[in-house]
């Protein structure tokens, strides 16, 4: 009997200052974005939320209700997932939610479209979610080789013709997959 070893797979981490520079500049091209929680028996549960704010950790703020399900939910399991979409650009973070009760720190972040859902920046309901990304994904098809690819892909379906070939290659700013926190790194005043 033998021992078969695999090569070891190279990281799909592509985190780096370019990578990080696209995820923030798509970040901040968002006004909302879908945050994810676990509820009590598991299911996962996602609403739209306003982003109140996208630091250069790419850390972002919402403001909510302290009565809301979404509030139970991460005082039960802080881990939490925020995706947003806007055209052909899309994001994926994956991270913890803190709750954070700093009225100094609701008015800085206050916007007109919070108005929807309080009374103002005062209204003893609202809470500040804190999401602390661990890991991100994000996906830029705006003139990418992938989307071209895609719309000659569709256009060879209805037509019956041979799909085009790919090399599996993206262009270097249409995807990446970023580690954006490390356990092991000095500490950081944003995490």
């Amino acid at each position: 009997m033998s021992l078969v070893t695999q090569p070891a797979r190279p990281s799909a981490d592509q985190t780096s200052p370019e990578t990080l520079a696209r995820l923030l500049e798509l970040l901040h091209g968002f006004e909302s974005a879908t945050l994810v929680t676990r509820n009590r028996n598991g299911s996962l549960h996602g609403r739209p939320m306003v982003i109140a704010e996208v630091t250069d950790a790419a850390v972002i703020w919402f403001i909510t209700s302290v009565s809301s399900a979404k509030v139970e939910e991460l005082s039960d399991d802080a881990r939490a997932m925020v995706t947003a979409q806007h055209d052909a650009s899309f994001v994926c973070l994956n991270g913890h939610v803190e709750l954070v009760f700093d009225r100094d720190r609701v008015a800085e972040l206050w916007q007109p479209p919070h108005h929807a859902w309080f009374q103002g920046p005062n209204d003893p309901e609202i809470v500040l979610l804190r999401f602390t990304p661990l890991d991100a994904e994000y996906w830029d098809a705006k003139g990418s080789r992938g989307l071209r690819h895609a719309f000659e892909a569709a256009r060879a379906l209805i037509t019956g013709d041979t799909p085009p070939a790919t090399d599996g290659r993206q262009e270097p700013e249409s995807h990446a997959k970023l580690r954006l926190w490390d356990p092991c790194a000095a500490e950081n005043p944003d995490w």
